[in-house]
């Protein structure tokens, strides 16, 4: 492996007492030991015009220790115009990490000395490090009246961990209320910090993970290993908690009816995250899933499945021999199989409200199903719309609403939780 060249960056003060040349010829010691305990291939000097008069002290150092300190050669110098100018300094040496790091010619380990310079320009340098995540050093050592004594210079390297642990599981709480959780879970894996409780956040985010692919069994059980007691999780518990028991109830009830619909509730939650997303034509695939399994619900109260329809069981409800020859039509490998407008309207032979309110409206669902239909997940090219998903779904709504009286909890229950932003 190729070894990485070393780019010192160092900000340049004027030194104390500048105006006789000795503040200069201080600052260019502490400087100078900097440099040769470093020992950098390249050095980036970033002066004002006043304070670039201390750099050829610094070459002197060098001479006396029968050394040489080349300009172009050993060090560059970057003018600096506005030293008290937070953005204008910010910009300077960020546009000197860019060139680094994309120098084709060599690969380069950037350490940031911000010790020097006005406190904006230390500052601003000191931020570009944290953001492009370059070693940060500051020199300490015994002090006399405020300044490091000559001689008893120390680097100190700062360990910015826990700063970046911050910035990581904030993005990440940005991608959680974005349902992007692999990106979550990504950014979580590298939070090192002890003190904080990435392995519930990481629980969680998997979690939500599954039940956005619909593996419930994989939600629940990475829901139920979640320590939801820490404060970091203080905005979203309650919602959690509700979280955990529509999966129990769709894991663990002995009620068809009650898991179908936290199952319905939960598609439907689904598409309206795709929305959120602007993706509607997926969106829509879930809406007519959603749509399809209301339908299967119901028929199942009446004990027919629509993958396999019992034309015993029409008979006993008496359901019209004309609907069960049309039914029949259907049959396939000794199996009657009949799809979302024939479960409606079989609900409908049966006198129920969900069927009856597919008759009344039938005109203008067939326009919705035509067009999911057409779109480019379905049958078609066609791309969906926002208005199309809205109409959509306020008629999948209006029937899981028909479809059970506690359907407004099951959808509250299934919701997932988001974090409140605040330092957005």
């Amino acid at each position: 492996m190729k070894r990485k060249e070393i780019a010192l960056f160092m900000i340049v003060g004027t030194g104390i007492n500048s105006s006789d040349g000795d503040g200069a010829r201080m600052l260019a010691q502490k400087m100078y030991s900097t440099i040769t305990k470093i020992y950098p291939n390249k050095v980036i000097f970033f002066a004002s015009e006043q304070s670039r008069n201390t750099i050829p002290y610094i070459e002197e150092l060098f001479k006396l220790d029968h050394d040489e300190f080349i300009l172009d050669e050993d060090y560059q110098i970057v003018p600096i115009e506005s030293i008290d100018n937070f953005n204008a300094c910010f910009e300077v040496f960020e546009s000197k990490v860019w060139e680094f790091d994309n120098d084709i010619t060599n690969e380069y380990q950037i350490i940031m000395d911000y010790t020097s310079g006005t406190k904006t320009m230390s500052a601003a340098m000191a931020c570009c490090g944290m953001f492009y995540r370059k070693d940060l050093i500051s020199v300490g050592g015994d002090r006399f009246q405020g300044q490091v004594s000559s001689g008893t210079e120390i680097i100190n390297y700062q360990n910015l961990y826990q700063i970046y642990d911050r910035i990581s599981i904030a993005r990440a709480r940005r991608y959680f209320n974005s349902n992007r959780f692999m990106q979550c879970i990504d950014l979580l894996e590298r939070v090192v910090d002890v003190r904080f409780n990435k392995d519930s956040f990481l629980n969680i985010c998997k979690s939500y993970y599954s039940w956005d692919i619909m593996d419930f069994e994989n939600a629940y059980e990475y829901l139920k290993k979640a320590d939801l007691s820490h404060i970091e999780f203080i905005e979203i518990r309650e919602k959690l908690k509700k979280n955990l028991t529509a999966l129990g109830m769709i894991i663990n009830s002995r009620s068809p009816n009650l898991k179908n619909c936290y199952i319905l509730a939960s598609l439907i939650n689904n598409s309206k995250r795709k929305a959120d997303e602007y993706k509607y034509d997926d969106a829509i695939a879930r809406l007519y899933r959603s749509f399809e399994l209301i339908a299967q619900i119901q028929l199942s109260k009446y004990n027919i499945k629509s993958s396999d329809v019992d034309i015993s069981v029409l008979m006993e409800k008496n359901v019209s021999e004309e609907f069960i020859e049309y039914l029949k039509k259907t049959e396939e490998d000794g199996k009657i199989r009949i799809g979302l407008v024939a479960d409606f309207l079989l609900l409908n032979e049966l006198g129920d409200k969900l069927g009856k309110y597919f008759v009344q409206n039938e005109s203008k669902i067939k326009n919705l199903t035509k067009k999911r239909n057409n779109s480019i997940l379905a049958h078609g090219l066609e791309s969906q719309t926002e208005e199309d998903f809205n109409q959509f779904l306020e008629v999948v709504s209006e029937l899981a609403h028909k479809l059970d009286k506690d359907m407004s909890r099951f959808l509250n229950e299934t919701t997932f939780a988001k974090f409140d932003l605040i330092f957005e």
